[in-house]
């Protein structure tokens, strides 16, 4: 399972799961059957007559009801829904900037040019290789636009299976009662930053690990956050682990 790592603000890196061909390929099968059903409806809806009123109206009305959507649809609507179509929306991923930024125009068009090279002209072979070979699931349009594809939500770090990991739950009283709020993903975020204070502690990581405990404090409704800020946060998590398991 490859991933990617993204440092956040405060120097803080999450890693991401990097979607794979055959993730990016049913993607792609979704999007064109949903092409179908808008031709196949829209074909039905529209009067025949539409079409008959004379040669240029009828070239027009064809290039901007079906011919102009099915050419810019991938990048005008991945660019409206910051790096998801139809199809990546309905499997949990998103296109992004190698640096973890939402792409722009510029790399959404830059992608769907090279369109023309990895899937048109390769039937989608050269798109699979790519994808399929290079470190970070790039294909060719990726490469050369510095983007990448990855899933929004990382089912290998998100899971209550990590969070348990922390240390034994056995007799243990808990403290704060109102963690039941927080998700698994917030849980997380907890355990990644106290294993980053433990391995490779830094300034920024101190530092958001303070900002990370007042944040913590103020959501489960206390009014002063506990002077062992470490220690508050491990609790917190394992308070969460034996009231929400």
């Amino acid at each position: 399972m490859r991933t990617i790592q993204f440092t956040t603000a405060q120097h803080v890196g999450i890693d991401y799961e990097i979607s794979s061909a055959w993730q990016r390929m049913a993607a792609s099968i979704i999007d064109v059957f949903a092409f179908f059903l808008y031709f196949l409806i829209v074909g039905l809806l529209i009067n025949q007559s539409m079409f008959e009123t004379g040669i240029g109206t009828g070239k027009f009305i064809e290039l901007m009801i079906f011919r102009i959507p099915w050419i810019f649809y991938s990048p005008i609507m991945e660019y409206l829904t910051r790096g998801q179509s139809l199809g990546k929306f309905t499997l949990g991923i998103r296109v992004v900037k190698v640096n973890g930024e939402n792409a722009g125009l510029r790399e959404y068009f830059t992608r769907w040019i090279f369109r023309v090279v990895d899937i048109w002209l390769g039937f989608g072979f050269l798109a699979m290789l790519f994808a399929g070979t290079s470190e970070r699931g790039q294909r060719l349009g990726d490469t050369m636009a510095n983007t990448v594809v990855i899933r929004k939500k990382n089912s290998m770090i998100y899971t209550l299976k990590n969070i348990l990991s922390i240390k034994s739950t056995e007799n243990h009283k808990t403290t704060y009662q109102n963690v039941t709020r927080f998700t698994d993903e917030d849980m997380m975020l907890i355990k990644n930053t106290l294993q980053r204070l433990q391995h490779s502690p830094s300034d920024e990581t101190r530092k958001f690990a303070i900002e990370l405990a007042h944040e913590t404090a103020r959501q489960i409704g206390l009014t002063e956050t506990p002077e062992r800020k470490a220690e508050f946060l491990r609790t917190v998590l394992l308070d969460y682990v034996v009231l929400t398991r």
